[in-house]
């Protein structure tokens, strides 16, 4: 784990802590619907609180190591001296940054809601973060596709009275619930789930900070990087599942007269050709 990895870890918890002292703030800000990523006023407090109030690391200054998953990272001056340059909102990416954001992302690319540019050992890095914020708790999060699962999430929840907020890596927010609509599939996202994990895996003892990985990460990222593999395995539980239901989605009474249509067609072929046609379904998998 290299030196702005575990900087962003140091940071994105001080940014954590801040937000948290500075809540009346966030109650001014209009929260114009559930996802934070078409929320103007979020973005612009945002880069105006980080660039001017939140740059570096104050309140964890005294962290002296990071156990990340049992392995312990010192937290040298390099970690401690580096500060936020800038808040980029999405407009203000240029071209050329665009191209290097794009290059290292295995997911389909879109504009971030912010990015920081980074200035740590003497070099600028930019990180992309997503914001989110939600009036109950789970909200749709980004398209399948789209989503990098170790990308920083600031998630807010706000009513009219309260707000809390919490900030993580995006697959640990990801409450494993997936809808299947007329477009690229979008695993939910949850405050509590986010907010949970923390508390239960991230522990400050002063000097040292330490995240744990639990079970379930292979799961969640499962939901990210095999998301058709997991509705395939979905479904089949679906038709295999002999409950009585007083209501259900559509979907599953639809997914259930295509399996019926298709078990009468695939039955009547003759043994060689449903073997035949076993191989031509894997081979235009891609």
């Amino acid at each position: 784990m290299n030196d702005l990895q575990l900087f962003m870890r140091l940071y994105m918890y001080e940014l954590e802590m801040w937000l948290s002292d500075h809540k009346k703030e966030l109650q001014s800000i209009s929260f114009q619907s559930d996802e934070a990523n078409t929320d103007r006023p979020l973005k612009e407090y945002m880069k105006k609180a980080i660039e001017t109030q939140c740059n570096h690391i104050m309140q964890l200054k005294e962290t002296k190591s990071l156990i990340i998953n049992g392995t312990n990272y010192e937290v040298s001056d390099t970690i401690k001296n580096a500060s936020i340059n800038s808040v980029l909102l999405p407009e203000e990416i240029s071209a050329e940054l665009k191209h290097e954001l794009q290059s290292r992302k295995e997911a389909v690319f879109t504009r971030p809601d912010i990015c920081l540019e980074i200035r740590i050992n003497d070099s600028l890095e930019y990180e992309t973060v997503e914001l989110k914020s939600t009036k109950n708790d789970s909200i749709p999060g980004s398209s399948v596709q789209q989503i990098t699962p170790d990308e920083w999430v600031i998630f807010i929840k706000h009513t009219s009275n309260t707000v809390e907020v919490t900030t993580g890596q995006y697959f640990c927010a990801i409450n494993s619930k997936m809808q299947f609509p007329d477009r690229s599939p979008r695993p939910q996202v949850s405050f509590s789930e986010l907010l949970n994990w923390n508390n239960n895996y991230r522990h400050d003892n002063g000097d040292t900070i330490e995240y744990q990985l639990v079970g379930d990460e292979a799961k969640k990222k499962a939901l990210l990087t095999d998301w058709q593999g997991v509705l395939a395995k979905r479904w089949t539980d679906i038709v295999f599942d002999r409950k009585p239901h007083k209501s259900e989605p559509w979907f599953n009474n639809n997914l259930r007269k295509f399996i019926l249509e298709f078990l009468e067609k695939y039955d009547s072929m003759p043994e060689i050709e449903k073997q035949r046609y076993k191989s031509y379904l894997k081979s235009q998998i891609i």
